[in-house]
């Protein structure tokens, strides 16, 4: 490698030049004094060449395990060296290709993840639109009554509207992803909040027959954005609701100290599965008591907003005599 470096080649010739011309003074001096002068020079050359020599051998290894790791070899490892600028530089690739190695891994992850997420899009989607279709195939049959196509066309209606939900939480899901949400820091009162969430469901909560109570103090405030701290605790009240039977009751209690403001929201529902608590705000995960029209990405939605405002919100079940479901969601006053 030494043979094809013009400038180590340059250097040498340089340094046999300045030899020489030491060494001509000398001899006409001493011939001895130059004698000794020629022989040291030409030692102090053979050391620096053994060394270059050694130095460029590592880095041709060094360059070989970096071309082997870019054909794809995976068990490429790197030698040690102790001292020297081969050793930095031998630590910076090791460190560079470690950290390639991990970002690969991280996308090949992500890749599958997100051929995962798009195959349960797909099957959600297809649920909705099979009915749907099947709803428009028994439009044509004339004989139907004007009960018969009020109920298809209801049918119908429902299954767009969940279509819609579904496409707006995953848009609302992916640019929270993408870091494309500006999440204020406004203070605003609990009570507002939890009101409007609240009148998200009202129209359900009545047909169902389910009670809303909500006990939290009108002085109690956070800072934080209000509009999708509200989308969060809406999704957390329309998972209560669908598990919750006819005449059952919702509860949303507040606890405000002054460093944090703590949302507690039951339900007298059937609660969680044991094994599906450490799930529950996963996406797409469906655990063995949800509803058959249960998508699996509300609770995930709800989990992204209050994390983004450095809250913390977790699931449980309710403790006896009741049984049923339990959220809480705290945020802090504070930074935490």
């Amino acid at each position: 490698m030494i043979r094809y470096n013009s400038e180590l080649r340059k250097e040498y010739l340089i340094s046999i030049v300045i030899i020489i011309l030491i060494a001509v003074p000398c001899f006409f001096l001493n011939v001895l004094s130059g004698a000794l002068v020629v022989a040291m020079g030409l030692l102090l050359l053979l050391v620096r060449f053994v060394a270059d020599r050694k130095r460029y051998a590592r880095i041709a290894d060094l360059s070989n395990s970096i071309d082997q790791i870019l054909h794809g070899v995976e068990d490429v490892s790197f030698e040690e060296y102790q001292e020297g600028e081969v050793a930095i530089l031998s630590s910076e690739v090791h460190k560079m290709v470690i950290r390639l190695r991990e970002q690969a891994s991280q996308l090949l992850a992500d890749k599958r993840f997100l051929s995962d997420s798009i195959a349960d899009i797909a099957h959600q989607l297809r649920t909705p639109l099979t009915s749907m279709n099947i709803v428009v195939d028994m439009f044509s049959v004339e004989e139907l009554s004007d009960d018969k196509r009020f109920n298809l066309l209801s049918e119908m209606m429902q299954g767009l509207n969940r279509i819609e939900w579904l496409i707006n939480t995953l848009l609302k899901m992916s640019k929270i992803d993408a870091d494309t949400v500006f999440f204020e820091e406004k203070e605003y009162k609990l009570a507002d909040m939890l009101r409007r969430a609240s009148d998200m469901l009202a129209v359900p909560l009545d047909i169902h027959n389910i009670a809303l109570k909500l006990n939290v103090p009108e002085d109690a405030v956070v800072r934080g954005d209000m509009m999708w701290t509200c989308e969060s605790i809406a999704n957390i009240l329309k998972n209560c609701m669908e598990h919750t039977p006819e005449n059952g009751t919702i509860e949303i209690n507040v606890k405000d100290t002054p460093i944090f403001a703590e949302i507690t929201i039951t339900d007298t529902g059937c609660g969680f599965d044991p094994e599906d608590l450490p799930h529950v705000f996963e996406r797409f995960y469906r655990g063995k008591v949800a509803i058959t029209t249960s998508i699996g990405i509300g609770l995930a939605l709800s989990k992204m907003i209050v994390e983004r405002q450095s809250g913390t919100i977790r699931a449980a079940n309710r403790e006896e005599p009741e049984h049923g479901a339990k959220f809480v969601v705290r945020f802090y006053k504070t930074k935490r």
